[in-house]
This record gives C-alpha cells, sequence and structure tokens, in this order.
C-alpha cells in the first residue's frame, strides 16, 4: 500500500499548479486557470485535505450533508494511491461512499475503475477551459461494492 504523506494548503496548492494538466477539475479546482494563493484559498475554504504518495496527488473534502461521504481526486492512472486514500478514508474517517467528478478525459479514470468507481453520470458542458465547454464525468463508489 502507498505512504501517504499530508501537504500542507500552500505546499498543495504549489503541487497542482506544478502539474496542472493532470491536476485540472481536481476538487473542481483548475490549476491553468487559477494562481497558487487562489487555489490555497479554495482548499482552506472548502477544508479539502491534499495527500501526496510519490508522484501522485491526492484530495478529500468531505460532504458536510452526508458526514460519511468523501468527495476524492488523484492525479494519477495508478490505483494503488487512490486505494491507499480509500482505505485511510474508511478506517480515519469513517467513510462509506465516495464521489468524483473528474474532465472527459482525465488520467484519474482508470484508478477511478481499478478501485470500484462507476460512471453515474456525465455533465454535459459542465467546464469551459481552452476555449469551449468541456464534459464532466462522475463517478461512484460505496463500500458495499
Amino acid at each position: 500500500m502507498a505512504d501517504l504523506t499530508l501537504l500542507g494548503t500552500a505546499e498543495a496548492a504549489a503541487r497542482l499548479s506544478a502539474a496542472p494538466q493532470a491536476a485540472r477539475g481536481f476538487l473542481g479546482l483548475d490549476p491553468v486557470t487559477q494562481n497558487g494563493p487562489l487555489l490555497a484559498r479554495e482548499l482552506a475554504r472548502t477544508g479539502a485535505q491534499v495527500l501526496q504518495a510519490g508522484d501522485a496527488l491526492l484530495g478529500y473534502v468531505p460532504n458536510p450533508a452526508q458526514p460519511r461521504q468523501g468527495w476524492v481526486a488523484t492525479t494519477s492512472a495508478d490505483p494503488e494511491p487512490l486505494a491507499a486514500l480509500l482505505a485511510f478514508l474508511r478506517t480515519y474517517r469513517r467513510c462509506t461512499s465516495y464521489v468524483a467528478e473528474v474532465p472527459d478525459g482525465s488520467p484519474a479514470v482508470p484508478a477511478l475503475e481499478a478501485c470500484g468507481f462507476t460512471g453515474a453520470g456525465r455533465l454535459p458542458g459542465h467546464v469551459f477551459h481552452t476555449g469551449g465547454y468541456h464534459d464532466v464525468l462522475v463517478y461512484c463508489a460505496t463500500e458495499e461494492g
């Protein structure tokens, strides 16, 4: 299992900024269009936690309306870091369900699918970048499988 390291808000924003394409859509953020200070403010405002496992960045935001649900994100196609995050959330945050929103074509899709996430929907034209509107894919997973 991958070793997870919790990052401070400023460091997390800097690392997201250093990987703008892979981090696009990470917990609803866009490091291509948002600068480091704005990313840090948004991470703090939402109560996000960003962790690192090797080169992968992982994120978690609790759902205030459903405390046992976590909104998760990853910058990697490797499922091992995401599996470590989900195990951490099950054990220490008592999460029983997870939601992830990723831009269409995101490198995170293989990791999500390998960790038991299934496609729950598509938000057509949900985000605007690179001169046009793009779809966002919604994935979900539960402890029941």
